[in-house]
């Protein structure tokens, strides 16, 4: 098997860190090296036993520099295969393997989600698996094929790092929540990636989410702003004109958009979901 490095990024959220990693140290294969990023302080970071795990605070004044992140942990890695995942992930002990099996410079190779309906107490994907659920429209991807570009989400993904090079990383200046990904997609599109998914899974760890996700509505504003600029077309629509429908922006016929109001605490409230997706 191949060498390869894995690379997550963390705010918050220790214990999803420590499911994460204890089901990466059960894997069939081990990564080389874990970098993990960290958006906030060094501190209350879990055990790595089994594992060569290296972690960095990253130094910018956003609060969720998602893409910034992503970027730094990806270029610290000490392989040329890199597995990106979510914190809030838990890998299946053949996931590596098959991801890395389909893995080519001329690819980005992904897999499905399932979701758990809480916060689990380990990383034990065997045990946890028969909770979760699937995600309908997600789980109806075709695998081992390309499939059309915007079905990228970096919950997970495999790449090698010359690719990433090729396209140019995550742009930093998509910061805080929405667009960065579909932004990364439209790069690697361009740049004649495929994108394939390997029919396995990752289970996707319980969280409180909003939906739409009004508490993120700045930084969905401005990403939207930044993503028309650089593509002509808006992103992320389905929230746009949710927060269009709650009075909160205006969206004219050339798809510019006027912000009304903020949301209000109330509404921030209200939008939270207990779907598990």
């Amino acid at each position: 098997m191949v060498e390869f490095s894995i690379v997550t990024i963390v705010k918050g959220r220790r214990k999803q860190l420590a499911n994460l990693l204890e089901s990466i140290r059960l894997s069939v294969v081990l990564p080389f090296d874990v970098q993990v990023v960290c958006m906030d302080d060094l501190e209350e970071l879990p055990i790595t036993d089994g594992l060569t795990v290296n972690f960095h605070r990253i130094k910018e004044t956003h609060e969720l520099p998602l893409a910034a992140a992503r970027n730094v942990g990806i270029y610290a890695t000490k392989t040329t295969n890199i597995i990106f995942i979510d914190v809030d992930c838990i890998v299946s002990p053949t996931l590596f393997s098959n991801l890395l099996e389909d893995l080519s410079a001329e690819n980005i190779v992904t897999a499905y989600p399932l979701y758990l309906p809480m916060l689990p107490d380990s990383g034990n994907y065997t045990d946890l698996k028969r909770q979760a659920v699937a995600h309908p429209s997600r789980e109806a991807i075709p695998s081992g094929e390309p499939v059309e570009h915007l079905q990228f989400w970096s919950l997970i993904f495999a790449i090698q790092k010359t690719t990433f090079e090729k396209i140019g990383g995550f742009d930093e200046s998509f910061t805080g929540y929405g667009a960065e990904d579909t932004d990364f997609a439209m790069m690697f599109h361009q740049a004649h990636i495929d994108l394939i998914f390997v029919r396995d899974y990752i289970l996707h760890q319980y969280h409180e989410k909003y939906d739409p996700p009004l508490n993120y509505f700045e930084s969905i504003i401005e990403n939207a702003f930044r993503y028309q600029q650089k593509w002509k077309v808006l992103p992320m629509q389905r929230w746009l004109k949710a927060f269009e429908q709650m009075g909160l922006i205006k969206i004219d016929a050339t798809n510019c958009i006027t912000v009304l109001k903020k949301p209000s605490a109330r509404q921030i409230e209200s939008a939270i979901s207990q779907h598990p997706y």
